[in-house]
């Protein structure tokens, strides 16, 4: 049995990486670490340049280099393919499109088609109940969510991209900020002061400016999200890794004193945290709505009673769970994945 996980570089192996292929070598399987950007076609069937490494061996550690076969591997020749990263957006389209079409025969951890649709903030108000997702806005317009945060300025709000990763671009707006108006004007792509360049003239700037933010080089408008800011998230996130439904691994993350994001990557440390049965169960949910969509595997951040991000593609939990508790969690991973695909009496 193989197992191809697609990665941005085998000869760094990262968080996601390490543990799942450790799990899956143990129970017997070769794995291949692919190259994401080296992804091809030959008469339409498609292949990646990667590193095949067998069941036998030392298990990996954290941007430990993959050792082993190097060649070029076939999809179709894996039993399941496990997508841990992004393409670079150059070639994010064509790699997308050659994953799908890879999909068809193929069986992936986490459907294409579910990963480029839901693995956006858009996506909350599809899976998540209302009751536990906090109330947004979300447009490309400036004034649109300019006017949302005045009408309700009293209040404090977040602003971010709907689609950014680890914190970026997240802010924390206050009651009557200062900064908020300029805030929301980056995030949607200062569209209305793009108009302005090119000569212009006032009323040309203005037919411009109601034209969905062109500039003179085309469309500049962002969309942003504007979304209430839930005081839950002051006594801490925490990340629940969900597998084929189950809650499998979680830990808490302790921000850093100066700043309001507990991402790991802005500082965060991960911290040994307790699930009740209603964070269970909450989780879990979401997991098997998450299925009917062919996602097996995410990342769920939650402040209870609220679910604050869904993470696919390559969500940091497994590593960081046993660096907080000690507990490893990857062959429970493993054997569920491979329940699923292929069936507990075949490996």
């Amino acid at each position: 049995m193989r197992l191809l996980i697609l990665t941005n570089r085998p000869d760094c192996l990262g968080e996601n990486d390490v543990p799942i292929s450790n799990a899956f070598r143990r129970s017997g399987w070769e794995v291949v670490f692919g190259e994401i950007t080296a992804i091809g076609a030959d008469d339409y069937r498609f292949f990646t340049r990667g590193v095949l490494v067998q069941a036998s061996g030392e298990p990996y550690g954290l941007g430990a280099a993959a050792q082993g076969i190097q060649g070029v591997y076939f999809f179709d020749e894996c039993q399941i393919v496990w997508v841990n990263c992004g393409a670079p957006p150059s070639i994010a389209h064509d790699v997308w499109q050659l994953l799908w079409l890879a999909s068809q025969d193929t069986a992936f951890v986490n459907s294409i088609e579910g990963t480029m649709f839901l693995e956006t903030k858009h996506s909350l108000g599809h899976v998540v109940p209302k009751e536990n997702r906090a109330f947004a806005y979300t447009s490309n317009e400036f004034s649109l969510l300019w006017e949302c945060y005045r009408q309700s300025s009293h209040l404090w709000w977040v602003a971010k991209p709907p689609g950014a990763y680890c914190g970026q671009n997240v802010f924390l707006l206050p009651p009557n900020g200062p900064n908020v108006r300029a805030i929301l004007q980056c995030l949607t792509g200062n569209a209305d002061a793009q108009s302005e360049f090119g000569g212009l003239t006032e009323r040309e700037s203005l037919i411009t400016q109601r034209r969905a933010g062109y500039g003179p080089g085309g469309l500049k408008a962002q969309y942003a999200v504007l979304q209430q800011f839930i005081p839950e998230v002051g006594k801490g996130e925490k990340r629940i890794i969900v597998a084929c439904g189950e809650a499998v691994a979680w830990h808490g993350r302790e921000k850093s004193a100066d700043d309001h994001r507990s991402n790991i990557a802005q500082g965060a440390r991960p911290i040994p945290v307790d699930l009740n049965s209603a964070e269970i169960e909450l989780a879990e949910l979401i997991g098997r709505k998450l299925m009917k969509h062919g996602i097996n595997f995410v990342g769920i951040d939650m402040a209870y009673p609220y679910i604050i991000d869904l993470n696919l593609t390559n969500p940091g939990g497994i590593y960081d769970a046993k660096l907080a508790s000690g507990m490893d969690r990857s062959d429970r991973v493993a054997e569920l994945m491979i329940s699923r695909f292929v069936g507990s009496g075949e490996t």
